[in-house]
């Protein structure tokens, strides 16, 4: 583990010096602050405004993070040849693909519990030690959701190109949260072949739907146990099968 934790911070000190990163920071940034201005603007509301769109800052800042880093990651080491030097030693392709995926996962662990804390004080949730627990669920399951996406797409940069695994990424992370809207349409359209395809999807796509909590209604009602149970064992599943596929796809790619 000692190789991969290695190749991990080498592949974090260069996340932090893209563009990209800051890009993304900015961006996040800017929606926390727009958010707190929209509070402003409604007492009655500033509450579920201020969390409604600081939840999804931190979730634009770590997809972004994924899709953009995660389709160029391999793709541009491929590319320059750099990952022979790296090969070229008593390092197997097994432990690069994981120290170049928990290098990306530490860099939007930092960025998601810096913008975490950021919202964190703005709310004053200081004061309600009992919004706690929903604050740090709601934050790990935007953390769950990010890591898969960044699995998925450096999955798919191993057999299409950069800009189609970032597009393919983004569809199925708009595929999963809408299964929950497909579903209901299904079933209204009483269709048995938009039936049947809607559960092949729940079957091949994340079920992002069902943790979509970003809200100020799951910060204050709390999120249930079994609920929080379900999203850890369905996206640590995800992230496995994803890094057993990259691996292999990995492994048979001719880098030459």
């Amino acid at each position: 583990m000692g190789k991969v934790w290695a190749l991990a911070k080498t592949t974090l000190r260069e996340m932090l010096r893209e563009k990209v990163f800051l890009v993304v920071v900015l961006i996040a940034v800017a929606l926390l602050a727009l958010s707190f201005l929209l509070g402003a603007l409604s007492f009655a509301e500033q509450r579920k405004i201020l969390t409604d769109f600081g939840f999804l800052a931190i979730q634009v800042a770590a997809l972004g993070v994924s899709l953009f880093s995660g389709s160029y990651l391999l793709a541009k080491e491929i590319e320059k040849q750099t990952c022979l030097l790296i090969l070229s030693r008593p390092v197997s392709r097994e432990q690069f693909i994981l120290g170049k995926i928990f290098g990306v996962l530490a860099l939007n662990t930092l960025l998601l519990a810096a913008l975490g804390v950021l919202l964190w004080a703005l709310l004053g949730l200081w004061k309600e030690p009992n919004l706690w627990l929903s604050f740090v669920e709601i934050c790990l399951s935007l953390w769950f959701e990010s890591a898969v996406i960044l699995c998925l797409v450096i999955c798919f940069s191993l057999i299409v190109r950069p800009v189609l695994a970032l597009g393919a990424g983004f569809m199925v992370f708009l595929l999963g949260h809408w299964l929950g809207d497909l579903t209901f349409f299904a079933e209204k359209s009483k269709e048995e072949l938009f039936i049947q395809a809607v559960k092949v999807f729940h079957w091949i796509t994340p079920n992002l739907y069902r943790m979509n909590w970003k809200s100020a209604y799951f910060l204050e009602n709390g999120i249930p146990a079994q609920n929080v149970g379900w999203m850890i064992a369905h996206m640590t599943g995800w992230g496995i099968l994803l890094i057993l596929a990259t691996n292999f796809f990995f492994r048979r790619k001719d880098i030459v």
